[in-house]
């Protein structure tokens, strides 16, 4: 649901001719469940195209039930298993998976160096952050089936590289730019910093959807930190669930720890998610077992 999924998604519907298909946006938690949901009342199991997403399992042995399965990505994950149909096509090398997709389809598009600045949050095109700022705000603003159209319908403007057709979300961006302006107030108020084994630890706890872009440039105009620690507490259904993002400014390996919450990413930006709730105590407790 991020820059470099929605425009993986714009090239690939180029290379299709912009072909009506179905379009999941979905997150590495809800992964197996929205292949599940994908296969409801099809009769058709033909093609299975699956971007920017790390896999385990259960995913793949969902997705193993269409007849073909491409499964484009740029994360650090092993499969761990060979399925027939599927192909899968893994850079952990790549800057972004828009830059696997348009190697594997053959396309040169300005939108791949576009994903590459946003998802290194290394963004020196205006551009590139005109496109990272209109999807934030249609992920703050908008939920289920809403924002999936919505964010398919930007897919598919940015097929023409046309960036003027993105004057549309002037409004709702000059809105989403007063609440980061909060957020960052909110970060430099309430983000609380710890020390482990020498190690600089910075936590931001919060019960809504943010940017970690934002918090970890917030705080790198205070310091520099080993490892950045974002919880977003949730409760559904009358439980808190823990989604953790981990990120560094120092290049220290945060995909460890996510991957001992079962999570995954890159080394130098990952998640996880828990269905329970994960206390700052308790991390800190992790860094200091798995550092």
């Amino acid at each position: 649901m991020d820059a470099d999924g929605v425009i993986s998604l714009s090239l690939f519907l180029k290379r299709i001719g912009g072909t009506k298909v179905r379009v999941y946006f979905t997150s590495p938690a809800q992964l197996r469940d929205t292949i599940c949901h994908s296969l409801l009342r099809r009769r058709d199991l033909g093609e299975l195209y699956i971007f920017d997403m790390a896999g385990e399992h259960g995913a793949l042995y969902a997705a193993a039930i269409y007849d073909s399965v491409i499964w484009i990505d740029h994360h650090q994950w092993d499969p761990g298993i060979q399925l027939p149909h599927v192909k899968l096509i893994i850079d952990s090398g790549a800057k972004s998976a828009a830059s696997v997709v348009g190697k594997y389809f053959g396309i040169n598009s300005p939108l791949i160096d576009i994903a590459d600045q946003i998802d290194m949050n290394d963004v020196k095109d205006e551009n590139a952050e005109k496109i990272r700022l209109i999807i934030g705000a249609l992920r703050w603003k908008f939920f289920g089936r809403e924002l999936n159209t919505k964010l398919e319908k930007i897919a598919r403007q940015l097929m023409s590289e046309d960036f003027s057709l993105l004057t549309e979300y002037d409004s709702l961006v000059d809105e989403y730019s007063k609440w980061l302006a909060k957020l960052e107030e909110r970060v430099k108020k309430d983000t609380k910093t710890f020390s482990v084994k020498n190690l600089k630890i910075a936590f931001f706890e919060t019960t809504e959807s943010v940017p970690v872009y934002i918090i970890s440039n917030v705080l790198a105009e205070r310091d520099s930190f080993d490892i950045i620690v974002v919880l977003i507490y949730k409760v559904r259904r009358g439980r808190t669930l823990t989604k953790m993002e981990f990120r560094t400014h120092t290049g220290i390996d945060v995909l460890k720890i996510a991957k001992f919450y079962g999570g995954g990413g890159h080394k130098l930006a990952s998640g996880a998610s828990v269905n329970d709730i994960v206390t700052i105590p308790e991390i800190l407790n992790t860094v200091d077992l798995i550092y």
